[in-house]
């Protein structure tokens, strides 16, 4: 399947470091080949970025995504919306999230109905904490989240999808998941992606990332896994060359 990586700015830049990066990303995906290149910045600069990333191949992600199509909701932003300024893709379920703004299964699974009504392909973040992984309820913590954001989501198996797995515990931390642990996972989300559909929706319509402390320095450790097709990366985005390194170590 097509190789992938994402960039996920957060809330990490202002205004002028925002543009300037952007600028920084259009200078040096040239010497990208074989690789989609997907950039996630603050949702008010995704216009801005678009504009810089005119005549790329460079495409656009959100960070965010409402769980309805319109109405009173203020602070949120649709499906429709996104996919109307550019976007191709939204994250869904990002572990931060999660966390700082209780973002429920729920929430998660109509976040996915909206992206396949406006036709965004989401990005579904999975993992588990650190309290998860010493309790050893890290295999537990995933099949529940796969099966809470996905079952009965009319649009699949029809319809891709990618899920990046990106455990809490390894973001920004500099502690990256062991290949060992990911190998398992791997083996785990198969498992659930084909009992919940089946196992040919598993291989044909699944790209699954990784996401957590990723660098230009280990990910060499990830690539090769099987079913890996990309990386989530965050820190390691926020520096052109580092990202594009990055993109040039798995073309």
């Amino acid at each position: 399947m097509q190789k992938i990586l994402i960039a996920n700015w957060k809330m990490n830049l202002d205004v002028t470091k925002t543009l300037q990066l952007a600028r920084d990303y259009k200078k040096e995906f040239k010497l990208v080949k074989g690789v989609e290149l997907v950039v996630a910045p603050s949702l008010p600069l995704l216009v801005s970025v678009e504009n810089i990333f005119a005549g790329t191949k460079i495409g656009l992600a959100g960070q965010n995504v409402a769980s309805y199509s319109e109405g009173s909701y203020t602070g949120e932003v649709s499906a429709t919306m996104l996919k109307q300024i550019g976007c191709k893709y939204s994250l869904v379920g990002h572990s931060e999230r999660r966390q700082h703004v209780a973002e429920l299964d729920e929430m998660i699974h109509k976040k996915i109905v909206q992206c396949y009504s406006s036709g965004l392909i989401p990005v579904l973040c999975i993992g588990e904490l650190l309290k998860d992984k010493e309790s050893g309820q890290r295999d537990s913590v995933i099949i529940n989240q796969l099966h809470k954001a996905l079952a009965d989501v009319d649009a699949l198996p029809e319809k891709e999808i990618i899920i990046a797995y990106e455990p809490a515990w390894a973001l920004g931390s500099g502690v990256p998941v062991q290949k060992e642990d990911l190998i398992q996972v791997e083996r785990i989300i198969k498992r659930t992606i084909s009992n919940l559909f089946s196992e040919s929706f598993y291989n044909d319509k699944v790209r699954l990332l990784y996401g957590g402390s990723v660098d230009s320095k280990n990910v060499l450790d990830y690539w090769g896994i099987e079913k890996i097709s990309g990386f989530l990366v965050a820190t390691a985005s926020l520096e052109a060359t580092e990202f594009m390194n990055i993109a040039l170590s798995i073309k």
